[in-house]
């Protein structure tokens, strides 16, 4: 479950899983480059010993590294760098545990009339079946929901039923395709969920619509398109383990999606926070300018002015590193 931070420095550990000295100690790297190992350890209360264990942890993540001009000394990577990287490698890993997938898809075809497959994996047929046995699945779940959402849809949003799950503890987390985002009606109906409690956030695509409950069930169609026959549920196994790691390093992924601007955000700050909203989610120049009723051309130079102080190659990476800095 993504938890909202204060600093939008500290979203790393969102996207990175860094402990709190970790990150402690690549922040401080951050505003003190240079630091001799031993004053550095004083600052941040630790003991030398527990300062290697963190910097040998932040150098595996590329965050880190020696510092030449200090032999005691450590220096942060610059962000840009070091995060770029990191997102090269997770994007790696999660076309890797795609086509491992796909192995599992295959391997189940090939045992289905197998003794006891019928109790791993079952198929629902019929958009009413699915849609009943995808309620009782969030009826049963004890502490998690975790879904990526992508048309076609069986149910109508309903944020009251989702706010009653949250209440009774159970985490939701929702990363949505943002072919979905772009339409404004469902980014209303996605900020409506946000504010019962909802941890969202987006990708530009998703391999296939997933929902896991609780790490005992996952619900997945039977085949992409845009209509819904059949599903699948698959209980616990060797599948339910990879789309569980799926759904995880989709999440490290994603960009979250900003909450409605407050009474006290000005005007100016409400539109830039729209602008980069939209931008992530891939609308096109027009239809931002459409949604924000400002001209084509000045959506252009607004685009290109967050690209280049980013230091941002594509539209979409302006947009996560905008979220990762808590600008929107």
């Amino acid at each position: 479950m993504r938890e909202t931070r204060g600093d939008g420095a500290t979203a790393l550990l969102d996207c990175l899983g860094l402990s709190r000295a970790e990150e402690a100690v690549y922040l401080r790297l951050l505003a003190e480059p240079g630091l001799a190992a031993p004053e550095l350890a004083r600052r941040l209360d630790m003991t030398q010993h527990q300062l290697g264990y963190h910097t040998e942890s932040l150098t595996a993540y590329g965050l880190v590294e020696r510092d030449g001009t200090h032999p005691a000394g450590w220096r942060a990577t610059a962000p840009d760098i070091a995060l770029e990287a990191l997102m090269r490698r997770r994007e790696a890993e999660l076309m890797k545990l795609r086509g491992r997938v796909d192995e599992l898809m295959r391997s189940y075809r090939r045992s289905r009339q197998a003794p006891g497959s019928d109790e791993l994996i079952e198929v629902v047929s019929g958009r009413e079946a699915i849609a009943g046995c995808w309620r009782t699945l969030q009826d049963s779940a004890h502490s998690q929901i975790q879904i990526l959402d992508k048309s076609p849809h069986v149910l109508a949003a309903d944020p009251q039923y989702e706010s009653t799950l949250i209440r009774k503890g159970v985490v939701v987390q929702v990363i949505y395709e943002s072919q979905v985002v772009r339409n404004p009606e469902r980014l209303a109906d996605i900020h409506r969920y946000m504010s019962v409690g909802e941890h969202s956030r987006m990708l530009p695509r998703l391999p296939f619509k997933l929902a896991l409950v609780d790490e005992r069930w996952a619900l997945l169609p039977v085949s992409t398109g845009s209509a819904l026959h059949s599903a699948l549920v698959v209980r616990p196994c060797s599948l339910l383990d990879a789309l569980s790691g799926l759904f995880a390093l989709s999440w490290s992924q994603a960009m979250r999606i900003p909450r409605t601007g407050t009474s006290e955000e000005s005007e100016a700050e409400g539109r830039r926070r729209e602008l980069l909203t939209l931008l992530a989610a891939g609308l096109t120049d027009d239809s931002i300018a459409r949604q924000l009723g400002v001209s084509t051309r000045t959506v252009q130079r607004l685009v290109r002015e967050f690209m280049d102080s980013f230091g941002a190659r594509t539209r979409f990476q302006a947009g996560v590193q905008a979220a990762r800095l808590d600008l929107i």
